[in-house]
């Protein structure tokens, strides 16, 4: 019942497609954008803003889907990822992931993909600075808040610490790519690794092209890894961010002169190519060779050119903080009229560097010192002093709207919220979080019956909805679901058995 669409090739045409249907309602932002190169200092809309386009940055919260601090309703989006095959399937959204966002008017999104840039072995254990090496590539841990970058602590999966991580262990890790002069290289400062029961059949490398030749390339450093594909992305270039699948014994036999031969290379993210002369790009992440001459800073492997009169702090691009840029193509040159760095953005728009979660949950004691629970698949630690006198009367039975705000401190620790609030009022499109025994499935009808504390619930789903496993071997199994309230029914975003 996993949904399987067409190849990202073709997804990313349909996109572009869809993006051309929508330029003429762009039109005005473009000639803004080009008054705004003369010196004219006007926003363009976009992202964040109303406008349409695509945004490319990282899941920092759930409410609908959060990234990068912007809030986008995914209620009728597909949430899919690219699988060894190119083919995309259903997939879950978790914190601290890589994302596309395709959205249309009032951020309503229309496709979410997940993007991981590392899948495989850790093949160098993480030093004191949080240095690691996955599939041979460099892999920095944010290990504090008060790193100079700017970026959250990495969120860990499976791990309590970073000093847990050992070598071999199969992780997908998720990040910025950007260039650090310590290791000559382009190095990936991690948002989330999560450690995977085994290492796939095909290894994910990632990163930056470099010495791009008509079968190949290295990544990430002129003596970085060799990859051979017989079936390069095209107008693949230097510079540019991609994946790459290989099998195990593949990667394993490969040397700084016996390339990877690649079953697989896609681009990762947006280019000039795929972006319309109206289009519209919210691209996130560290900054990375900020030019002050020329004025320009890559962000995730793309160039981009800032526009006369955007005003930023250059001191902090250069130091690799991290950015928000607002992006359209003028001519050949992507051009950002706006730069937005977390350390200059107002406490109501911090760009991310606050999680905040909303979901409908029950069963919590919120009058213990200490309250743990999960919300939205996020494990949340919270003291009696940051919980509103709004949960307190909350019964364990009653269904309750939950918004937390808070941060992951250190890596492998929960997010530690700094306030929590509640409500019995219940939203219609709220996201429901559930726990119960599924007591039958019909696979015919697409429905199964949840048994929890709160009595029977019927449950749906459709060509959306993720399985961790197929739901014929549901019945009987603990689980955990994440679903929408449609009709007295719920109807299943994604459903996990209960660890």
């Amino acid at each position: 019942m996993l949904k399987t669409n067409p190849s990202p090739q073709e997804g990313r045409g349909g996109w572009r497609g869809w993006m051309a249907a929508i330029s003429m309602g762009m039109l005005v932002m473009a000639l803004a954008l080009v008054l705004d190169g003369c010196g004219g200092g006007t926003d363009i809309a976009g992202v964040g803003s109303g406008g349409s386009g695509t945004a490319s940055g990282t899941v920092s919260g759930f409410g609908s889907v959060i990234v990068d601090g912007v809030e986008y309703a995914d209620t009728s989006a597909t949430v899919q990822r690219v699988d060894s095959n190119g083919v995309l399937q259903n997939t879950a959204l978790q914190l601290g992931q890589r994302v596309r966002v395709v959205y249309g008017s009032s951020n309503t999104a229309q496709s979410i993909e997940v993007v991981s840039q590392l899948v495989g072995p850790v093949t160098s254990l993480p030093d004191s600075n949080g240095w690691l090496q996955v599939l041979g590539q460099w892999v920095r841990v944010v290990n504090s808040a008060s790193d100079a970058t700017r970026s959250t602590p990495t969120v860990l999966d499976g791990y309590s610490a970073t000093s847990a991580i050992a070598s071999s262990d199969p992780v997908e890790v998720f990040g910025s790519w950007v260039w650090d002069d310590s290791k000559s290289a382009t190095v990936l400062v991690a948002t989330r690794i999560e450690k995977l029961s085994a290492v796939p059949a095909l290894v994910q490398l990632g990163g930056v092209v470099q010495a791009l030749s008509s079968s190949g390339f290295r990544l990430n450093a002129s003596s970085g890894t060799l990859v051979q594909s017989s079936a390069l992305p095209s107008g693949l270039a230097n510079g540019q961010v991609v994946q790459v699948w290989a099998t195990q014994a593949n990667w394993a036999a490969a040397s700084s002169s016996v390339a990877v031969q690649a079953t697989r290379v896609l681009l990762s993210e947006p280019t000039l190519a795929d972006l319309g002369s109206n289009d519209s790009l919210r691209l996130s992440g560290l900054a990375s060779q900020f030019d002050a001459s020329a004025r320009t800073v890559v962000v995730q492997g793309t160039t981009v050119q800032l526009a006369s009169g955007t005003g930023v702090d250059e001191a902090a691009l250069a130091r690799g903080e991290f950015v928000s840029l607002q992006v359209q193509r003028v001519g050949d040159t992507l051009v950002a009229s706006t730069a937005t760095l977390r350390s200059g953005s107002a406490a109501n728009d911090d760009l991310g560097g606050m999680n905040v979660l909303m979901g409908v949950t029950s069963g919590i004691d919120w009058t213990t010192s200490t309250v743990l629970f999960n919300l939205r698949g996020v494990d949340v630690q919270a003291a009696a002093a940051v919980i509103d006198s709004s949960c307190l009367a909350v019964s364990l039975t009653a269904n309750v709207s939950v918004r937390v705000e808070g941060n992951v401190l250190v890596p492998g620790q929960p997010v530690t919220a700094t306030r929590v609030s509640c409500s019995l009022t219940v939203a219609t499109d709220a996201v429901m979080d559930v726990q119960g025994t599924v007591s039958s499935v019909q696979t015919a009808s697409s429905s199964l019956v949840l048994h929890t504390a709160q009595g029977d619930i019927n449950a749906t789903w459709d060509g959306n909805t993720f399985f961790a496993q197929s739901p014929a071997t549901l019945t009987g199994q603990q689980v955990e679901v994440e679903g929408i309230w449609s009709a007295s029914t719920l109807l299943l975003r994604t459903v996990r058995l209960a660890p």
